[in-house]
């Protein structure tokens, strides 16, 4: 099936009454950007939505890649999961025909808002705190011996899938696209899960009740050396999508400076050297935690770390693709997608809306021109206190995950007349990562590099419901995409190396600012997006 893109959801979810189809959701309302557009978090085959209505806060799940299997797979795993009640797992409802646009029907998915922090914002502020990180350890061993023993497993184990209490006592998965339950046994995988939490021979045919193994104990480690080491945090360059190893400690634990570092820890050496033993062996091999804390079901020959034998440039492999910010189409290719972004800042500037509410703009080049930059309203600016950007922070270099959103257009004349922003709008701290210039450009040069072992989702897709090894024939989609276009048709001509990117259109007023940079208009959907796509793909060419 091919599902609507993210710029047609959320012009058609700026009127939730119209077009959600569920009786609770379309009375409810939407959190919007500081521009009045729905606000839009990447998770998998998802967006994610947050609405609150009569009282009651869920996360709206709307389908923007494709799927053969989605309905089945989701009936599938709602079944077992109501069947076992358990608090792991959040109530959630699988709605085939929950969305209308432009006459057709979508699935989606309306799931009750889970409470607590994630495990990433959990781990920012408690990772000195030795007694939340033994509660946490703990809390995961009962949760990976639930999962062991009713033979299911969740498919991606990662800290922004995990939401935790305030103590750590207490954990919940969040998050079911890659699930697999007894049902699905035969199918292949939709996802291979967040790298730097994967073994690095995972792969799509590889389905079953053991997915979770080798993320936990990753997990688990890290967290025990946490515990006997707090440096370790900033000495292993932790934040929310690495604690404490990354793919590369995997792809290589011998010559990994952070396994060499873990392994002469008191306490934590032999479970290290076990984790790296485990790493360099075979997915199918991977002991379950509890038989990992008892050294029972390790397989491999001991590894020898000397990390002088690392080779001078290692690639770095980021969780996302990983892209420049000062490269304005390479990120026009990805709007609707999660990303890594890696810029250099040149100017921050304030305004206030015309909803009287403050915004921060943080630019990475000339905002009068093409220009990515991430956008902070008002709610962004206090989940972030106190690291607010300001003029300080000229010159610094970071790295940002979120989602690219379409493109605004401001046509005009002059310097300062027509120009075009992407955008990608900070809610949360984890979101902001402060980098040395060595470690940005490092990151920049890596990139995320195809693997073997590293199966991107559209390769996972097209051999879904087929024996392993073979690929199926498409299937016939039972409802067709929403017409494109004549804009949307210019920017498939990108198709080649981008997915296809449009602009939406607020329903209110844009924001004024009160002097400098202005806020981001409305976007233009006529000629200035068709200059915009020929442009862009001028410069894809260039």
């Amino acid at each position: 099936m091919a599902y609507p893109t993210l710029e047609q959801y959320n012009e058609a979810l700026q009127s939730p009454q119209y077009v959600l189809l569920d009786p609770i959701l379309k009375q409810g309302k939407l959190k919007t950007t500081g521009l009045g557009l729905p606000l839009a978090l990447c998770g998998g085959f998802a967006l994610t939505y947050t609405v609150d209505a009569g009282g009651r806060k869920f996360a709206l799940r709307c389908f923007h890649r494709e799927s053969r299997e989605l309905e089945r797979r989701y009936q599938a795993i709602s079944a077992r999961l109501r069947q076992l009640g358990s608090p792991y797992f959040l109530p959630f409802e699988f709605i085939p025909n929950g969305i209308r646009i432009q006459g057709a029907t979508y699935p989606i998915v309306k799931m009750e808002w889970a409470q607590g922090r994630t495990l990433a914002e959990f781990l920012e502020s408690e990772h000195r705190n030795i007694r939340a990180l033994q509660n946490l350890r703990q809390s995961l061993a009962r949760l990976a011996d639930f999962l062991e023993r009713n033979q299911i497993a969740h498919g991606d184990i990662q800290p922004e899938n995990l939401m935790v209490n305030a103590d750590g006592s207490n954990v919940q998965l969040i998050d079911y696209d890659g699930m697999f339950v007894e049902a699905l046994r035969g199918s292949t995988a939709t996802e291979v899960g967040q790298l730097n939490f994967q073994h690095p021979r995972r792969s799509a045919t590889d389905f079953n009740e053991r997915l979770d193994r080798f993320s936990f104990l990753t997990l688990d480690v890290a967290l025990h050396a946490l515990a006997s080491s707090p440096a370790l945090w900033a000495n292993s360059q932790s934040e929310p999508s690495a604690i404490v190893f990354r793919r590369n400690d995997f792809l290589a634990p011998g010559a990994s400076t952070i396994f060499n570092d873990v392994a002469k820890l008191q306490g934590v050496a032999t479970h290290a050297r076990n984790l790296a033993r485990v790493a360099a062996g075979d997915f199918q091999s991977i002991p379950t935690l509890a038989d990992f804390l008892q050294d029972r079901g390790i397989t491999g020959s001991a590894i020898i770390f000397n990390p002088k034998s690392s080779p001078a440039e290692i690639v770095y492999q980021g969780a996302y693709t990983v892209c420049d910010a000062t490269k304005y189409a390479q990120v026009l290719a990805l709007v609707g997608s999660r990303i890594e972004l890696i810029g250099q800042i040149q100017s921050v500037r304030r305004g206030w809306g015309a909803n009287k509410k403050p915004y921060i703009f943080v630019n990475f080049s000339d905002w009068r021109g093409d220009a990515v930059k991430l956008s902070i309203w008002s709610d962004g600016m206090k989940a972030i206190e106190p690291s607010v950007p300001d003029d300080s922070w000229v010159g610094r270099w970071l790295s940002v995950t979120g989602l690219v959103e379409p493109p605004f257009v401001s046509k005009g004349k002059g310097r300062s007349g027509g120009y075009s922003h992407l955008s990608i709008t900070i809610s949360a701290p984890s979101q902001l990562r402060q980098l040395n210039e060595a470690e940005a450009r490092f990151r920049l040069r890596g990139g995320n590099p195809p693997s073997p072992t590293n199966s991107q989702n559209s390769d996972i897709l097209r051999t879904m419901g087929a024996p392993p090894g073979r690929a199926s024939a498409p299937a016939s989609p039972r409802r067709t995409a929403p017409p494109r276009s004549g804009n949307q048709q210019v920017l498939a001509a990108m198709q080649a190396q981008t997915p296809r990117t449009t602009a939406s259109r607020p329903t209110q007023p844009p924001p004024q600012n009160s002097g400098g940079q202005s806020s981001p208009p409305a976007p233009s959907t006529g000629k200035g997006l068709l200059g915009l796509a020929l442009h862009a793909l001028w410069r894809l060419l260039k």
